[in-house]
């Protein structure tokens, strides 16, 4: 796929080889790109040395297929342009299978998305969410908006905010949870608190107060798997749903945990971005009780 990139004026005087390092690419990608005359600039072969102006074109062909099996299942797009995908993830189902030759994921989904365009992207995940919780998860068309997106979820340039439905009315009602999460040696599945665990903090205010549990949003300065609900969890506030943490509801069909929205500058653009998606009808349901 030929994937075109206006340089702006936040770029300008950079060589072509700093403008590809400025998305934080690995040096042998960026290698590869120019020993494999993969990259042009206004329509003439790029080389390193080239200085990018306002308003230049970068032109990179990137050689390559969809890298999943495709699931003819419709799309929810939240947003969408040459460089990013944001959709809606439903409940139930898993971001990527653990082997490509498997199906029933996000990812075969939007591999039949792009194979319904005639593109030839591969599919690329720029962070992932439990099997249960819904909404907004980005994916990357081309290898340089996706290494910038996970430099700038490593640095908190990107901003994830959740809402969920917590067990019982909290003592504070906006806090900060700094608490490393580890394995758990009796629960494959489980992780818990562990001093020997990964750094995770977690932000929380409670919106909305029911009579036994509270509409929190929680925005993650870190993304071990599980924090919310390990950490919500830790503090006597357990997911609506999770049985796996504590707090079986048979009337939540599932974790009651959603991915609200997404807050960036755009990689290319550098437009401020803000993807949101409301919440589902199962958790609306819940709270009109």
């Amino acid at each position: 796929m030929m994937t075109s990139y206006k340089i702006t004026a936040e770029s300008t005087g950079l060589t072509l080889k700093e403008y590809l390092e400025s998305f934080h690419l690995g040096k042998p990608k960026i290698h590869e790109l120019f020993s494999s005359k993969m990259i042009y600039l206004n329509d003439v072969l790029g080389k390193p040395n080239d200085i990018v102006k306002e308003n230049d074109v970068v032109l990179i062909d990137f050689k390559e297929e969809i890298d999943f099996l495709p699931d003819a299942k419709k799309l929810d797009i939240l947003y969408e342009d040459d460089y990013i995908l944001a959709v809606n993830k439903p409940c139930h189902i898993l971001v990527h299978p653990d082997d490509k030759s498997k199906r029933d994921t996000l990812c075969n989904i939007v591999a039949y998305y792009y194979k319904n365009k005639g593109w030839s992207y591969q599919v690329r995940y720029a962070h992932r969410l439990d099997m249960d919780t819904t909404g907004v998860i980005l994916f990357a068309k081309d290898s340089l908006t996706l290494a910038k997106l996970d430099q700038m979820i490593s640095t908190h340039e990107l901003k994830r905010t959740y809402l969920c439905l917590a067990k019982g009315k909290f003592k504070n009602k906006k806090d900060t949870i700094q608490a490393p999460i580890g394995e758990d040696r009796h629960h494959q599945q489980r992780k818990r608190i562990s001093k020997t665990g990964k750094s995770a903090i977690t932000h929380y205010e409670v919106l909305k107060e029911y009579k036994d549990f509270s509409l929190v949003e929680v925005v993650l300065e870190t993304g071990r798997t599980h924090q919310i609900r390990v950490h919500l969890a830790s503090i006597g506030h357990p997911l609506l749903g999770d049985e796996l943490y504590g707090n079986f509801d048979h009337k939540a069909s599932r974790v009651m945990l959603h991915s609200y929205k997404a807050s960036f500058i755009h990689p290319v653009t550098y437009k401020r971005m803000e993807i949101v998606k409301d919440i589902p009808y199962d958790m609306k349901k819940l709270l009109k009780r």
